[in-house]
């Protein structure tokens, strides 16, 4: 095993324990472009997971400002956590096939 595969894997594990820290430092410390490659994509998949995050924390604020009935309330953060959920579990799924096929 190589230093560039452990670390490629590490950047997209990361998303279990510490995400989006660890592929930017990654990113910046490596100057292996295969290392960075792969630091870029992790780093752009977790992005993805914790924008919908910040969706589902929006979506929260402004339905509680905006004094929508209780049943439009509940559907609206029902169905953005849906989305949040999903959008989730697929870049995780993603990020742990990815740290799989970098050991290969």
């Amino acid at each position: 095993m190589k230093n560039e595969q452990l670390l490629s894997a590490f950047s997209y594990s990361s998303i279990l324990f510490c995400p989006f820290i660890v592929p930017l430092v990654v990113y910046f410390a490596q100057a292996n472009e295969y290392v960075r490659f792969h630091a870029k994509r992790a780093l752009i998949g977790q992005t993805i997971a914790l924008s919908s995050l910040l969706l589902f924390a929006v979506t929260f604020f402004i339905s509680i400002g905006a004094n929508l009935s209780g049943d439009v309330t509940s559907l609206l953060m029902f169905g953005t956590f849906a989305i949040v959920a999903l959008i989730s579990l697929a870049v995780s799924i993603w990020s742990i096939v990815m740290t799989v096929l970098v050991f290969r």
